[in-house]
């Protein structure tokens, strides 16, 4: 490694004991508890290695000139000649500014050294941009505190995606030993053959560290990275991600495009965004030794790229706010996002054609690790946001423009992930995959008393898909990944060690508990140790047993009834490895019925209940579920069904928001239809269960299922003004209807709930959802507003969810919001600002539900 490596002093026993009690105090966890005294040594860190910022005895330069050196002096260098080659500059202790251009900087040449005194600070003052600029080599950075880069300007862009230091990204620079912070964008941009070590990055308004140059066609953009002994802590100042949705760009720091990179013993600490975070086509990386904690986000990310190993680290309370925020996904400690091993890459430095994680400390994070794939993000397809890149495998790597942004398109029709993705090599080589996935001889420990949980997966391993199979040339389909994922992709969790009530997802994202992620169809976590509820009831989306809801396996409880053949289907799944298969063999009505008389368990309140259904011969075929509700004593209490469409060669859903009524102790279900002796259908991933989406959130609607739009009534909604408001059967987001308004004036309209005060309500976080479409006319958009009142219908507070720039397509509203203390009830009111008489707009699945 380039520069020099200051090492700690040697301290005595006393004043270690005192460094980790001040850890513990500080938050920072010292060791697993339980751990005995004799016991040896862990693999990971049991404290912080690189506690660098404010540090004298790491970040103090020479007192004097080096030998050679020109001296800047303090004050205002504007005009300081820093262009003499080969040159070392010492910037004497004091301040140091640049004058008041934006665009003052030091502009870098080739083979020079800046080295700072004690307390030398080179001070942006929000009047400059940047501090080192220019595409030149061998540059070495030492010593300087480097703060205040970027314009207090509203019209400037905040430095946005630009770094500070070492601008360009260029190559063989050594950053060592500096304070870079409170900068617009990135503290430091590294470039290949960089070195950046023992620096203490702090509060920068986007990241820690980044970098990106251009594509170069076959290869990769930056090579042979080293980022050691550095403490990353508080980044994402300016939050971006609000700034610019989805920009996938905070945190602590951000590699992109890189082909081997070392990261070791760093702190990572405190950062508003993940900690880590590599993504697009990295190859080759080594994550050791680093102590990973608190950061708003993942813990580390690796997203579609290749070969890495992560050892030898403690990863500690991540993701608690990305976990809580959006719980249709883990916020897992390790996220390895269309990520995997490949022999036909490069592997010296992580060591193996793989993605290794193991000797790692993962405590008390939203959750743990995650492996997932989305079907619908390969090359090429505007399923993936990195759209001008290919994978490392395809030629040409870079997609070329103009671009097709239109999701159902491909982004570049000449490209042959494309004209040839259906066929090999491009079949396999047009995505990027999740396999070659190691999980061992790791301790993995969660206290949900100590972690924030909402959602389903808090607590949770992960080996799930995703897909919405909406691109119609895609030759992929969320079964198929789902089905390489779980079995055929070698991703392997074993011999690790678990502390708490784990559970782990799987398929599409239910979970289940040790037990069953040991067993058949699974089989994970071979040799590993469990101190936990190891067979708990499963937190999932349906009632229903895993193999009749799923058909992993077996056909569940599934048996032939009346005039049919159910079978096991290998050839057609949409969910799982397999259907149900089932041939008509007589003309009046077939019936598929269940082994399990009275049925399965279930609650009274609000339920989803739904099934998938595709063609498999024959013509006007609409199976449907029945789902009879019974009491303790097996008496019929109520009867919902829910009616595919007619079906076609693609998979369709049908569900419906029903209330199972008071006294109800089982669900029964069957399966019916018609169709002529020789037609088949196939179906597949039923439900019946919590009246949400999958996954589910933590508790009920506090609506009910009619005023949801899901009966067959508009439950408690009723005219407010200028707009009718009646069940709709034209158009529905699931079931068969929807609530329709119609507008009888304008602009201006408005229902709301009959019921004042509203809903029973109670004090704390919600999670809010509901989708709206245009129907006839131009309503561009509706807010749903909250009223929280007390026992006394006093008003507490209003929150608005609203849905912009409606269409003709179905689109969800979602919003995080917070009853008040003393919360009794909510009323409800939908309302809008746009549209005239006899316009109309459509609302459905109106969703709130208490957030644990």
């Amino acid at each position: 490694m380039k520069g020099k490596m200051v090492k700690l002093p040697p301290i005595s026993a006393l004043t270690a004991l005192m460094v980790l009690m001040a850890l513990s105090v500080a938050g920072v966890i010292v060791s697993p508890p339980g751990q005995a005294a004799a016991a040896a040594a862990p693999p990971w860190p049991t404290s912080a290695p690189a506690l660098i910022c404010g540090n004298a005895d790491v970040l103090t330069g020479p007192s004097t000139p080096p030998a050679g050196a020109i001296t800047v002096p303090a004050g205002d260098n504007e005009d300081f000649d820093f262009g003499q080659r080969g040159a070392t500059y010492w910037f004497a202790p004091g301040v140091h500014t640049f004058g008041t251009g934006k665009y003052n900087h030091i502009n870098v040449v080739e083979n020079t050294t800046f080295i700072g005194g004690p307390g030398a600070i080179m001070d942006g003052r929000r009047l400059n941009k940047y501090a080192f600029v220019g595409d030149v080599a061998n540059v070495t950075i030492k010593y300087l505190t480097i703060k205040n880069f970027g314009l207090d300007d509203p019209s400037d862009n905040r430095n946005f995606n630009e770094g500070v230091v070492n601008h360009d990204t260029a190559p063989n620079w050594t950053i060592s030993y500096n304070t870079i912070s409170n900068n617009d964008g990135a503290g430091i941009y590294i470039g290949s053959n960089n070195v950046v070590s023992y620096n203490c990055l702090k509060d920068n308004g986007q990241v820690g560290f980044g970098g990106y140059r251009p594509p170069v066609e076959n290869d990769s953009s930056q090579k042979n990275l080293v980022l050691d002994h550095n403490e990353i802590v508080g980044n994402n100042t300016d939050d971006w991600e609000s700034r610019v949705s989805g920009c996938g760009c905070t945190g602590g720091g951000k590699f992109w495009d890189v082909n081997g990179a070392r990261v070791t013993n760093n702190y990572v600490h405190d950062n508003k965004g993940p900690g880590l975070w590599a993504d697009t086509n990295n190859i080759d990386f080594l994550f050791e030794g680093n102590f990973i904690d608190r950061n708003d986000g993942e813990g580390i990310w690796y997203e579609i790229s290749y070969n890495a190993t992560m050892r030898n680290n403690t990863i500690t309370r991540n993701a608690w706010e990305s976990g809580r925020r959006n719980q249709g996904s883990p916020g897992p400690a390790i996220y390895l996002s269309e990520s995997g091993g490949d022999s036909r890459l490069a592997s010296t430095v992580s060591g193996a054609a793989a993605i290794r994680i193991y000797d790692n400390l993962i405590q008390d994070n939203f959750s743990g690790v995650s492996i997932f794939e989305n079907a619908d993000r390969f090359c090429n397809s505007n399923g993936n946001t990195s759209s001008g890149y290919c994978t490392p495998l395809v030629r040409p790597t870079q997609i070329p423009k103009p671009y097709d942004k239109t999701h159902a398109n491909p982004i570049n029709s000449s490209h042959p992930c494309y004209t040839s993705v259906e066929n090999e090599p491009y079949l396999t080589d047009c995505r990027w995959h999740a396999k070659n996935i190691e999980v061992r001889n790791n301790e993995f420990r969660f206290d949900k008393t100590v972690v924030p949980c909402a959602g389903p997966f808090c607590g949770a391993q992960a080996l799930i898909a995703a897909g919405l199979n909406d691109i119609p040339w895609s030759p992929y389909t969320a079964a198929d990944v789902l089905n390489d994922v779980m079995f055929e992709n070698n991703n392997k969790f074993h011999d690790n060690r678990y502390h708490g009530d784990w559970r782990f997802a799987k398929g599409y994202g239910d979970t289940v508990s040790f037990n069953s992620w040991r067993a058949a169809p699974f089989n994970q976590d071979v040799g590993s140790t469990f101190d936990g509820d190891a067979g708990g009831a499963p937190i999932r989306s349906s009632d229903l047993d895993e193999d009749t809801a799923r058909l992993w396996t077996s056909m569940g409880k599934w048996q032939d009834w009346y005039s049919e053949t159910a079978t096991l289907s290998t050839d057609a799944a949409h969910g799982g490895r397999y259907g149900l298969r089932v041939e008509v063999t007589g003309g009046s009505g077939w019936g598929v019925g269940t082994s399990n008389w009275p049925g399965f368990r279930t609650t009274p309140g609000p339920k989803r209940i739904g099934l998938w259904g595709k063609l498999g011969s024959g013509t006007n075929l609409q199976p449907k579920m029945r789902v009879r509700w019974l009491d303790g004593g097996g008496t019929t209490l109520q009867t919902d069904d829910v009616t595919l469409p007619v079906l076609t060669g693609t998979w369709q859903e049908a569900s419906a928001l029903v209330d199972a009524p008071a006294g109800t102790a089982t669900a029964l279900v069957t399966l019916h239809g018609a169709g002529s002796t020789g037609s088949v259908v196939h179906l597949d991933d039923f439900t019946v269960g919590p009246a949400s989406d999958t996954p589910p959130p933590d508790g009920p609607n506090l609506v009910d299922a009619d005023t949801a739009g899901a009966g067959p009534t508009v439950g408690k909604w009723q005219s407010w003004y200028s707009a009718d408001v009646a069940v709709s059967t034209q158009a529905a987001h699931s079931g068969t209807g929807s609530l329709g308004v119609t507008l009888t004036g304008g602009p201006g309209w408005g229902i709301a709930l009959s019921n004042w005060p509203g809903f029973t309500a109670a004090a704390g976080d919600k999670l809010v959802s509901y989708w709206g479409r245009q129907g006839t006319g131009a309503v561009s958009g509706v807010t749903l507003r909250m009223k929280w009142f007390d026992a006394g219908q006093t008003l507490l507070k209003t929150d608005l969810v609203p849905l912009t720039a409606l269409t003709a397509g179905w689109q969800q509203a979602t919003g995080y919001v917070t009853a008040p203390e003393g919360t009794a009830t909510v009323q409800l009111e939908f309302y809008g600002s746009s549209g005239t008489a006899n316009d109309s707009v459509y609302l459905d699945d109106l969703l709130i539900t208490d957030v644990a």
